[in-house]
């Protein structure tokens, strides 16, 4: 068994991906994105990994299968969520933010571990209220 809910087997841990543009290949086409540093280190902590490519339709049941949650890394947050106007170098991803509020809503409701890497704990940190500067 593990530490988290008492499910067996090893702890499944969701990690937010972004959709780029990106060529690879023969491909040259929309993907969902993650470094592969952030899976390497679940795997290497023991637990496996399921990429949350944004997707609202059917959200809540897979954030409910997760052990763990990971908001990853990536662009800036929009900064009119905290109330601030956007630097012209801003490079903001609004359905990025918006897809990563949504699964935070879910995994407090249900009482999700979670953590924030980089722009993962900013965007935590906006939805509790706080502000960037």
């Amino acid at each position: 068994m593990t530490a988290m809910g008492g499910k067996q087997g090893r702890p499944v841990i969701g990690l937010t991906t972004y959709r780029e543009q990106a060529a690879w290949s023969v491909w040259n086409m929309a993907a969902d994105l993650l470094p592969s540093v952030y899976t390497r280190s679940v795997e290497a902590a023991g637990g496996v990994v399921m990429l949350l490519p944004p997707q609202h339709e059917g959200m809540a049941e897979v954030v409910s299968r997760l052990d763990g949650l990971i908001i990853t890394g990536g662009a800036d947050v929009d900064p009119e969520r905290y109330g601030q106007i956007p630097h012209p170098t801003t490079k903001v991803r609004r359905d990025r933010d918006a897809w990563e509020f949504a699964l935070l809503d879910v995994a407090d409701r249900i009482g999700l571990p979670t953590l924030g890497i980089c722009r993962g704990m900013q965007i935590m940190a906006v939805r509790a209220g706080g502000l960037l500067e």
